[in-house]
């Protein structure tokens, strides 16, 4: 590096160091990227304690099941319990399986979805649309103002701090009478301000790289096989995000007016694109592709037979259900044997078959507002960012899209499970639990894809904004 730089460099690192209110800055946002680590970090154990609960329950459920092949009947509770685990007429609507969506190690750095969506499902062979649609309470404070997590801390907060150290590294030596002096300097002012600004751009990229390292180890291992692309990923997000706020600025500098037009015109930027531009796409995205949620509340209302003593309508259902399902027919007593618990479990499977257009339509909607955001997501690389580090902790919407696409195969394989023994009048015997249903959630081809196009873009908005400000400051120069 020259000496002329090292001597920059070096001047402005005293003047850092006597300016108390820059170094409180500093703290103060280290001390908010601290707090904001442990806030996501205990909303994510939250979640990881609720799954170990669930998934505990649901062991001792079907282990207390399998035990009962091997009891003694000697109390009527036991009875129960076997009749329950061997009794297909029973267990279709009383065995529930979970499929669950673990978070990520770093999902605690970026809450992203997690709080807005379920991450968990406990499912029986009942209808599948009650039992996803029936909502849970959020805090509605929490879903209004957002997580306080790292991503916030970075996406929203950094900006504000680079304009704080930046905004006067031309227009101050200009209004405190110094630019004089710096013009007869034998470097150029353009490559004075350069200097500078990589100054506070190492400072607080440091920052914010020291902040995310703390983040990615202590919520995981960086080396570990799966957190080692995304840790990678994050680490180049900030990189490239605090490159175009510096970019922005190095912009805004360019004009070379006052510290009040500069401040002004930075923290405008600031409000246009992480508050302007996303709530027109919101509006426009809610007038263009509207969702109702009294849509779905038809859907989780508690539906029965008209009467349940009555077998003729029993044998009706059940013979509408054997329309959509061909194999389930063949048993000679078919319409003898268990004729409610067929007739409810084909009651309830027809109600799934006759409402799942509307949920399509339902579906193809959210996912046609999320596409239709995605593509403009250009116009605010700190919208752009946001996604992208939800997209590397899988919080993003099209995680939990997928999650509930692959939770409709899960519950097909829970009633081919229960409903072949039902329907052909066979008991559930101790080795059929070797090969109860198990949920897996598919993995996404495309993520990474979204990811490094994602910080293609911010780093395309860093380098757009930096070539037009360095022509400016050239353009002035002359």
């Amino acid at each position: 590096m020259p000496r002329t730089s090292q001597l920059l460099i070096y001047y402005e690192w005293k003047m850092l160091i006597r300016n108390r209110f820059q170094l409180l800055m500093l703290a103060v946002t280290f001390l908010f990227g601290m707090y904001a680590i442990y806030y996501g970090q205990s909303e994510i154990n939250a979640q990881r304690q609720t799954i170990r609960a669930v998934q505990a329950l649901e062991q001792e459920e079907f282990s207390s099941y399998q035990a009962s092949f091997t009891e003694e009947m000697e109390t009527l509770e036991q009875e129960q319990t076997h009749d329950i685990a061997s009794r297909p007429a029973y267990a279709w609507y009383r065995h529930g399986y979970h499929a669950i969506l673990p978070p990520h190690d770093y999902a605690a750095l970026t809450i992203g979805q997690r709080d807005l969506f379920r991450y968990y499902y406990r499912l029986t062979g009942m209808s599948l649309h009650y039992q996803l649609f029936e909502n849970e309470l959020a805090n509605p404070v929490n879903l209004m103002v957002g997580n306080f997590d790292l991503s916030f801390v970075l996406v929203y907060l950094l900006p504000l701090l680079i304009i704080a150290f930046c905004y006067g590294l031309f227009s101050s030596e200009k209004e405190n009478g110094t630019l004089p002096l710096l013009q007869m300097q034998p470097v150029s002012l353009r490559r004075i301000i350069l200097v500078r600004l990589l100054f506070y751009f190492g400072l607080i990229t440091e920052l914010a790289f020291l902040l995310s390292l703390i983040g990615l180890f202590t919520s995981g291992n960086p080396l570990k096989g799966e957190n080692l692309v995304p840790a990678l990923a994050w680490l180049v997000g900030v990189l490239v995000y605090c490159a175009f706020w510096f970019g922005l600025l190095f912009l805004i500098i360019s004009f070379r007016q006052s510290s009040a037009f500069n401040a002004i015109t930075a923290v405008g930027c600031w409000l246009l694109l992480l508050i302007v531009v996303p709530a027109v796409l919101n509006v426009i995205v809610t007038v263009k592709y509207p969702l109702s949620s009294a849509t779905l509340a038809g859907l989780t209302r508690r539906t029965g037979l008209e009467n349940e003593n009555d077998e003729e309508e029993a044998r009706a259902v059940i013979q509408e259900f054997l329309a959509h399902k061909p194999e389930l027919t063949g048993s000679d007593s078919l319409m003898k044997n268990d004729l409610l618990p067929k007739a409810y479990a084909a009651f309830t499977s027809l109600k799934d078959i006759n409402n799942q257009q509307q949920v399509d339509r339902y579906n193809a909607q959210v996912a046609q507002r999320n596409a239709w955001t995605s593509h403009f997501h250009w116009l605010s690389p700190a919208v752009n960012m946001q996604e992208v580090l939800a997209h590397i902790a899988e919080t993003d919407v099209n995680t939990f899209l997928q999650f509930q696409s692959a939770l409709a195969g899960f519950h097909g394989e829970i009633t081919d499970f229960y409903f072949t023994r039902l329907f052909w009048d066979k008991l559930i015997v101790s080795e059929d639990y070797a090969h109860l249903p198990a949920f897996e959630m598919p993995k996404d081809s495309h993520r990474w894809n979204t990811v490094w196009w994602g910080l293609g873009k911010i780093f395309l908005a860093a380098g757009g904004t930096f070539v037009f400000g360095f022509i400016k400051m050239k353009e002035r120069a002359k």
